[in-house]
């Protein structure tokens, strides 16, 4: 969950380096999207802790999250490539 923060965080960061306004206001919507599937992440794992086990929903939103990451990374460094 820190490793989802840390590149969430990251990608903020990153996207002060991008140029154009459609691709920033893109690029927010996309962040926006992964921080709330951040909050679901964060209430499943109550939900975990309260049964000592991973849940499948929490597996499967960790593993849709890492893909949205990694979906930012790759939109951010086209865009920072556009210019």
């Amino acid at each position: 969950m820190d490793e989802i923060i840390n590149r969430l965080s990251i990608a903020e960061k990153q996207l002060f380096t991008v140029k154009s306004k459609v691709a920033i206001r893109d690029l927010k919507k996309m962040i926006r999207h992964i921080d709330s599937m951040v909050k679901e992440i964060s209430r499943e794992s109550v939900e975990c802790r309260r049964l000592k086990k991973e849940t499948p929903r929490y597996k499967d939103l960790l593993e849709s999250t890492v893909i949205l990451l990694d979906n930012l990374d790759h939109h951010i460094i086209f865009a920072m490539l556009l210019g």
